[in-house]
């Protein structure tokens, strides 16, 4: 893999890698040249000139990572040499050098030029600089000729980067220069502030809550929140200082200090979790305490060998948490489900981060420790602030005890007789409108076709599902006596009995009009009828489809694109005809489009219902997920293309309510 992470390049014959302006991605402006360089341990100067020759240096990579280490012959300082040439299109483009990775001192030559020094590179390794450095570096290439990108490295300290499961090399890649600049600036300013400003939080709670244990000793759950707060602390606070340091070294160093405080951050959350079912410090914390403290050590002088390890101990910990909380929920004490359920969210995300640590999950691990140290947080927010509401409440309840039991008793007989009368005359109401809403529903479902029309050019299948017991969606056929489908599908606004009497109506007006006028003049003439029924505020939007041999024409009344995707072409296409829908006004332009289909093409209809469908974090399904599985299953038949979509629906809303009805109409042409 050379230059893009989505298409391969093989190098030619001499190691010369060409590049052009295609080779540039999309989205990151980045051409990602390969990390596999050719290399030479010492040091001489000669080695930066292109006209050298490098035909026996070994290929490695500038990772220089513990599996790279053990092959080649590294005491400090190398060259690594790169081959390429651009073509007419990159030829004077202002190109930028970007720094992935760089946790040494370098200095880099274009052609035996020296361009750029990041640290100060030295053969003695006391006066050896390091420098960690992302800034991107303009790259200018002057023609099409072959070019030598030669980079002279030292890293003394490899083997400290090997300890921590880090490399000790370089990592560059190409990328335009602008779009570089611009996302460096983006990542400089915006990156850090939020993690400080969570590590400012956490700070905060760590006073709340310690000022809390001091007034009130008792209550030492606070001094173990406190305490937990403040690794939580260290630990964002290091990690923000490891991304932005200059030197390798104390990035490491920053990182061991992260890990450390993650350790401690978990052992807190767990004798915060005993504290809530006793005051007595349980006997195994004392183990949990003793082994974490010297997984603890072990991982300062050592992080590499003890991942796997403190991994281990984060899950067992995690266990014996989720245990003491459900032996909380089962007590059910006051305020323990709101901070059980923070203590649940903490598990859930450092759970997650344990998951993408072993590479099991993908992700990036901070946002776990973020999001369940602030679900945790939050809890025990909203458990003081009920507790100190509920203690006031309990103050004013006392004051007025006398007068309450006087009027108690009477009071609570008139309550009970008004719920009583008001229980039964819901019950009555309900019972009509369930009665009334069953007959509405078996109307409308008597309205629809009993069954899908078979022909010998198109595969069919439809799917409804209503949002109440009477939905306002509708879909319907006709076929002529010459073998033209019409094909319908309807949106009525709103749900309940007037969606149904729309429904009815539009049903009427397309078995009368389908057959002996065209989409404009049913439309015309549908909307013309439903204006002058005066239906307050109730319109239906339509789409009607006529289809003869390979023809099909299409016009739309305020309803979603239809979606065509063109199986000889592979490529998926919106129809979409805006227009308002019937009902809303007289005489107004509405368009028809015709266009031939091909076999093994495929047209899906479908109400406004799939595609603003919701999810339980109240995100819209969108017309792009549904596009990408029609694409997915375009060689199957209709109904196995109707079924995935279907699954996407249920997949996507969880155990959350439906709010629109949902129809979806799938027909492909016969092969």
């Amino acid at each position: 893999m050379l230059l893009s992470s989505h298409k391969s390049y093989a190098q030619t014959s001499d190691n010369v890698v060409e590049i052009s302006q295609s080779d540039i991605s999309t989205d990151e402006k980045i051409i990602y040249i390969t990390d596999s360089w050719l290399f030479k341990s010492g040091d001489n100067e000669e080695w930066a000139s292109p006209s050298f020759t490098d035909t026996t240096w070994q290929k490695a990579s500038t990772y220089l990572g513990s599996s790279e280490l053990g092959l080649i012959d590294w005491n400090g300082i190398g060259w690594f040499r790169f081959h390429f040439k651009v073509d007419s299109s990159l030829v004077n483009h202002p190109l930028a050098l970007i720094m992935e990775q760089h946790n040494g001192a370098s200095e880099i030559y274009l052609d035996g030029q020296l361009l750029y020094e990041i640290g100060e590179v030295s053969t003695y390794p006391e006066k050896n600089i390091p420098k960690r450095d992302n800034k991107p570096r303009p790259l200018i290439i002057p023609d099409t000729a072959r070019h030598v990108l030669a980079v002279r490295f030292a890293n003394y300290e490899a083997s400290t980067f090997e300890e921590y499961n880090s490399t000790a090399g370089f990592r560059f890649l190409i990328g335009d220069l602008e779009h570089a600049i611009d996302a460096t600036i983006e990542s400089t300013i915006n990156s850090p502030w939020w993690q400080l400003f969570f590590a400012g939080g956490l700070i905060a709670f760590t006073v709340i809550h310690f000022l809390l244990y001091v007034f009130y000793p008792s209550e030492k759950q606070h001094l173990y929140f406190a305490i937990f707060t403040f690794f939580l602390a260290a630990l964002t606070y290091s990690l923000v200082k490891s991304n932005y340091s200059e030197s390798p070294l104390m990035a490491i160093t920053l990182f061991r200090f992260s890990l450390v405080s993650w350790l401690l951050s978990v052992i807190y959350a767990l004798r915060f979790s005993y504290s809530l079912l006793s005051d007595q410090t349980p006997r195994q914390f004392w183990v949990f305490l003793g082994v974490g403290l010297l997984l603890a050590v072990g991982t300062w002088f050592n992080a590499g060998e003890l991942s796997l390890f403190r991994e281990l101990f984060v899950l067992i910990t995690l266990v014996e948490i989720s245990r003491v909380l459900t032996k909380l929920f089962s007590n059910n004490k006051k305020g323990v489900l709101i901070i059980g359920g923070g203590l649940a969210g903490f598990a859930g995300g450092i759970f997650y981060t344990v998951l993408t640590n072993l590479d099991i999950a993908t992700g990036d691990p901070v946002w776990g420790n973020i999001v369940g140290s602030s679900v945790l947080i939050l809890s025990m927010s909203i458990y003081l602030s009920r507790d100190f509401a509920q203690t006031q409440q309990h103050l004013k309840e006392k004051l007025k005890e006398v007068q309450r039991l006087s009027e108690k008793s009477l009071k609570q007989e008139r309550i009970n007789k008004q719920k009583e009368l008001e229980r039964k005359l819901l019950e009555a109401e309900n019972e009509r409108k369930s009665q009334e809403l069953e007959k509405a529903r078996t109307l409308q479902l008597s309205m629809l076709p009993k069954q899908i029309p078979q022909t010998e050019k198109w595969d069919i299948a439809v799917f409804m599902e209503t949002a109440q017991e009477v939905g306002g969606d509708y879909y319907d056929f006709s076929i002529s006596n010459d073998g033209t489908l019409t094909v319908a599908l309807g949106d009525a606004t709103g749900h309940g009995m007037k969606a149904g009497i729309m429904v009815a109506t539009a049903k009427s007006y397309f078995h009368t009009l389908a057959n002996d006028h065209d989409n404009l003049g049913i439309i015309e003439r549908m909307s013309s009828g439903i204006r002058n029924m005066d239906l307050h505020m109730m319109y239906m939007g339509l789409m009607l489809m006529k289809c003869k041999d390979d023809t099909v024409q299409i016009t739309s009344a305020g309803m979603p694109p239809c979606l065509w995707y063109r199986g000889k072409e592979n490529r998926l296409e919106e129809i979409l005809l805006k227009g308002m829908p019937l009902g809303s006004k007289v005489k107004y332009p509405y368009k028809n489009k015709q266009f031939q289909v091909q076999e093994g093409d495929t047209l899906v209809l479908m109400s406004d219902g799939l595609m603003e469908l919701f999810n339980e974090d109240r995100e819209q399904l969108g017309l792009e997920r549904i596009k990408r599985t029609i694409k997915e299953t375009v060689d199957s038949s209709a109904s196995d293309i109707l079924t995935q979509i279907t699954k996407l629906k249920d997949q996507w809303s969880g155990s959350k309510d439906q709010e629109d009805d949902i129809t979806v109409l799938v027909m492909k042409a016969k092969q």
